[in-house]
């Protein structure tokens, strides 16, 4: 049965992040009045963190999972940028492992955290420091297309490394249509390459500033209320049967041929998505 490849260090992950940096970023995020530009890489860089911390032992951090972040948009004579958006020691390199992630945030950011302090019976605030690897970026259009291109390269070059491993999972979110054609294609041939284990995942999360409720891992595009949300659905990989029991157990509402897609998402749909996107890499050995 496929995607049952358990990570390691002889037998890695890779994770890869697709961020839509497009100028609509700026605008705010449905339910709240943060940019969406803002909420995204709280979001990465949270999930950065988290991976860094499962992924550290009595030895330290364990080399099981490469990580690449690509950011796209266009400049002003709208030429696509597609480029790492990790800054600090990281900057430039399109993939890197978790070692490199965790010991190399390009920065350390202060933040004040609330918890509940049983002795004193009340909420305290203190202050912590928080990696930040990647910084929020909104300009120009969306090249998805080149997008996706250059994951296919990223994806193909990474299996021929590592053709025993667990499927690479690509996670590409955006806010609006690609601006440099049909990536209807580009997302089925990145969709084709395979380990020995399945073919890759590839799931797509919108981001909108509409105040609705989202849809998370629809299984049919028909429920789906206009063209770019069944591209996206179409664009989508459906859940190993693995990924969907757990998903079930926690308690998600799915149908049989339940995509990885998130339509219409918010802060907290977007934090689910990547938790369950990248679900595999809780049973690291």
């Amino acid at each position: 049965m496929p995607y049952n490849k358990e990570i390691s260090r002889q037998n890695k992950a890779l994770f890869l992040f697709l961020l839509d940096q497009s100028y609509s970023m700026e605008d705010p995020i449905g339910n709240s009045p943060n940019k969406k530009k803002d909420e995204l890489v709280t979001a990465i860089n949270g999930w950065l963190q988290n991976m860094t911390i499962r992924s550290t032992g009595g030895e330290g951090i364990r080399d099981y999972v490469d990580i690449g972040v690509l950011g796209y948009r266009t400049d002003q004579e709208e030429n696509p940028i597609i480029e790492s958006p990790l800054g600090g020691a990281l900057q430039g390199r399109e993939l890197v492992s978790i070692v490199e992630i965790g010991n190399n945030p390009s920065r350390l950011e202060q933040r004040i955290k609330q918890f509940y302090d049983e002795d004193m019976g009340e909420l305290v605030e203190t202050q912590v420091e928080v990696p930040v690897w990647v910084e929020p970026v909104a300009e120009g259009g969306t090249p998805m297309c080149h997008a996706l291109y250059r994951a296919y390269d990223l994806v193909d070059k990474w299996i021929q490394e590592h053709p025993q491993s667990f499927p690479p999972v690509v996670i590409h979110i955006s806010d609006g249509e690609s601006s440099d054609g049909d990536p209807q294609q580009y997302a089925d041939s990145l969709r084709s390459l395979a380990t020995h284990d399945g073919e890759v995942l590839l799931f797509n999360c919108h981001l909108s500033e509409t105040a609705g409720d989202p849809f998370l891992f629809p299984a049919s595009g028909e429920i789906l209320p206009n063209d770019l949300a069944r591209l996206l659905f179409k664009m989508s990989s459906p859940l190993p049967e693995k990924m969907f029991q757990s998903a079930v157990a926690e308690g998600f509402e799915l149908q049989a041929g339940a995509r990885g897609m998130a339509f219409n998402a918010d802060m907290v749909s977007l934090i689910r998505f990547l938790d369950m996107g990248t679900r595999q890499a809780r049973v690291l050995r």
